[in-house]
C-alpha cells in the first residue's frame, strides 16, 4: 500500500470510528439499532428488488412472521339494544416461522485496488459501497437458493449460497409443498415449457400457477409474477421468430411490451432469481428479517496478504409473510425447448 493510500485508509478508519462511535474499527464491534438502521436503509436504496420488499429489524431471534395481511369480512350490523358490538380480528397469521441465524459478509480489497482508488474524491463512498452492494446481491441470491443451514459453508460446492440459510423457495417447500409445481407429467419430473410440452408458453404456466395462490389473495391487484431470465429469452426468441419481420410486432418487441405482463400479471426480473424460476406472489409478501443488536464489523489491514479486510456478521432469516399469496414452478424441474417440440433441454 502507498503512503498516501495509507493516509486515505487512515482517514477513512477515523470516520468509521465516528459513525460507529467506537474507538477503534480494528476491533470487533457491535453496531447499534440507530446505526444498523441508516445501515438497512442504505442497502435497499442501492438495489431495486430489496427496497420492494421487506427488509426489516426484529427484536426476538426467532419467532412468526409478523406483517399483517387483512383479510375476510369486517363489515357488519348490530342491533346494540341487545348486542355489544364484536370486533373482527383482520389480520391473517398464515406466514412461516423465523430464527435468525449468523450469516457472515466478510470481504477484502487488494492494496493495487486501493492504490488505484486513492487519488478518487469518492475514495470512502467506493470502498464502502463495494461491500454493501456485494452483500445485497448476496441476500437476494441467497433468498432464492438458499436450502440449508451448514455449520461452514462450502462455496465451491454451494457456489449460489445454498448451504448458507433458507430461503424463500425452501420455506416454500417446507411449509407448503402443496404452492409448487413439481411436473406437468405425473411421474415425469418435469416441467415443460414451449410447443408440445406441458405449457405452450408462460402465459399458459403462469396462469396455472396463479390457480394456487388461496382466495381472497388471487385478486389482490399488488400480484407480480417474477421470471427467470432464461425463460424470458427463449420466450422473446420465440416472439422475434414469429413476429419480428413484422414491423409493427417488432416495434412492441422492442418496446418491451411482450415481457410487460405474462397471464395478466406484471412480469419482474429479478437479479439472482433463478434463470429458470417463475414465481407469484406480491413484493411486500417476502421479508428478510435482522436480529437488532447482532450486527458485528471490524475493518483491518493484512499485510501478510497484502490487502485490506472487512468482517460483517448478522443473524438473520427469510421469511414468507403469507403462505396463502405466493405459489411457484420448480426451477429445477423446468424444461424448454429451441427446436419446436423435438428436444428438450
Amino acid at each position: 500500500m502507498q503512503n498516501f493510500t495509507r493516509k486515505k485508509v487512515n482517514e477513512l478508519e477515523l470516520a468509521m470510528a465516528q459513525q460507529y462511535a467506537v474507538d477503534n474499527v480494528a476491533q470487533k464491534f457491535a453496531v447499534t439499532p440507530a446505526v444498523a438502521q441508516v445501515m438497512v436503509a442504505a442497502i435497499k436504496t442501492d438495489n431495486s428488488f430489496l427496497n420492494k420488499i421487506n427488509v426489516m429489524m426484529v427484536l426476538p431471534q426467532s419467532g412468526e412472521a409478523i406483517a399483517v395481511n387483512a383479510v375476510g369480512m369486517i363489515a357488519n350490523k348490530t342491533d346494540t339494544s341487545a348486542n355489544d358490538r364484536a370486533p373482527v380480528d383482520p389480520s391473517s397469521l398464515g406466514g412461516t416461522p423465523y430464527a435468525c441465524l449468523q450469516v457472515n459478509f466478510d470481504t477484502f480489497l487488494k492494496y493495487s485496488t486501493l492504490d488505484a482508488w486513492a487519488h478518487l474524491k469518492n475514495f470512502q463512498t467506493l470502498v464502502a459501497s463495494q461491500t454493501r452492494k456485494q452483500i445485497a446481491s448476496n441476500m437476494i441470491m441467497i433468498g432464492f437458493y438458499g436450502e440449508s443451514v451448514a455449520a461452514t459453508s462450502d462455496p465451491v460446492a454451494n457456489p449460489k449460497g445454498q448451504d448458507i440459510a433458507k430461503g424463500w423457495y425452501q420455506k416454500l417447500r417446507e411449509n407448503a409443498p402443496e404452492k409448487i409445481i413439481l411436473e406437468g407429467v405425473p411421474a415425469s419430473g418435469a416441467i415443460k415449457i414451449g410447443t408440445g410440452g406441458d405449457y405452450l408458453n408462460l402465459d399458459v404456466a403462469v396462469n396455472d400457477i396463479k390457480q394456487l395462490i388461496d382466495e381472497p389473495f388471487d385478486e389482490d391487484g399488488d400480484l407480480v409474477v417474477i421470471v427467470g431470465s432464461e425463460l424470458l429469452a427463449n420466450d422473446k426468441a420465440k416472439f422475434y421468430s414469429d413476429n419480428g419481420n413484422t414491423p409493427s410486432e417488432k416495434a412492441m418487441i422492442e418496446d418491451k411490451q411482450v415481457i410487460g405482463t405474462y397471464g395478466g400479471l406484471p412480469a419482474f426480473k429479478i437479479p439472482n432469481f433463478p434463470a429458470r424460476g417463475l414465481m407469484i406472489t406480491s413484493f411486500n409478501n417476502l421479508s428478510i428479517y435482522i436480529q437488532e443488536a447482532s450486527i458485528r464489523r471490524s475493518m483491518l489491514d493484512n499485510p501478510k496478504r497484502d490487502r485490506y479486510e472487512t468482517y460483517q456478521s448478522q443473524e438473520m432469516d427469510y421469511v414468507i409473510e403469507e403462505l396463502g399469496k405466493i405459489a411457484a414452478l420448480e426451477f429445477k424441474n423446468v424444461q424448454i425447448t429451441e427446436d419446436g417440440g423435438t428436444s428438450w433441454i
